[in-house]
């Protein structure tokens, strides 16, 4: 195991990263999310990747050797990445000092919302709602045990709130799935006719999904937000290929020395 080269492996990495993160600078925040995130997970799994799979040699001259960078070279990368690891440790500990104290939030209107978002995203996991003087915006965290923090004056926000904020979140998963805006919010004002002049077959049912009272903020958001249109899934496969193709390249290829 060459560390030189492993560095260079991930800077390498990282530096694709930077490119693929400019080329969707004007796509979705969930795109360059992912990106990055897969990123981090290289850098883990290049050195693993180099001692658990079959190498890829690439042929070097003989006489090849790797450039041995300068003892002060990897005093400043240490450095650097003590400094990096220091600024996470008061955000891991001002999050389990608002996991402790934050005020557990059990309204039913807002255990409803918490149930549905959970449901549009999969969340199979008990989710913490809290509500804590310490969080200014909503925040979330955790992984084995997820929590989300709202401010203190979410407690004054009404159950119309709670439900556009709901309603939203249906808007943003139906656009997740490749549906137009435009179309979508057809159907909606359809449903909304239907329940107005008293259709049966559901109709009451679908009331309660294009409320009259939050239809119009609905739709303006959907056609008036930029960048509403959602990412395609079919990108994020081909970046989740491409990204596991490059890891798996960069942490078996080895330098192999030609006997010629």
């Amino acid at each position: 195991m060459n560390l030189t080269l492993d560095l260079a492996k991930i800077a390498l990495l990282g530096a694709s990263g930077w490119l693929v993160a400019a080329l969707l600078a004007r796509g979705p925040a969930s795109a360059r999310h992912d990106l990055w995130l897969l990123v981090l997970l290289g850098a883990v799994l290049v050195p693993a990747a180099e001692l658990l799979l079959p190498p890829l040699y690439v042929i070097v001259p003989a006489t090849w050797e790797p450039p041995k960078p300068p003892v002060a070279l990897w005093a400043l990368w240490a450095l650097g990445a003590l400094v990096w690891a220091a600024r996470l440790v008061p955000g891991f500990i001002t999050l389990g000092r608002i996991a402790r104290s934050g005020e557990r939030w059990r309204a039913p209107a807002a255990l409803d919302a918490l149930r549905a978002a959970a449901r549009l995203v999969g969340v199979t996991r008990p989710v913490t709602l809290l509500r804590s003087r310490d969080v200014p915006v909503p925040a979330t965290w955790g992984v084995r045990h997820p929590v989300i923090a709202l401010p203190a004056a979410a407690a004054t926000w009404t159950p119309e709130r709670l439900r556009l904020e709901r309603e939203r979140t249906c808007d943003e998963a139906v656009l997740a799935t490749g549906a137009r805006a435009s179309d979508y919010c057809g159907h909606l004002v359809e449903i909304m006719r239907a329940a107005t002049r008293g259709a049966s077959h559901g109709a009451v049912v679908g009331a309660t999904m294009a409320a009259p009272c939050t239809l119009e903020r609905r739709v303006r958001a959907l056609l008036t937000t930029p960048g509403a249109t959602p990412p395609r899934p079919r990108r994020g496969v081909s970046l989740l290929v491409a990204g596991a193709v490059l890891i798996y390249a960069l942490g078996t290829v080895a330098p192999c020395a030609s006997a010629w």
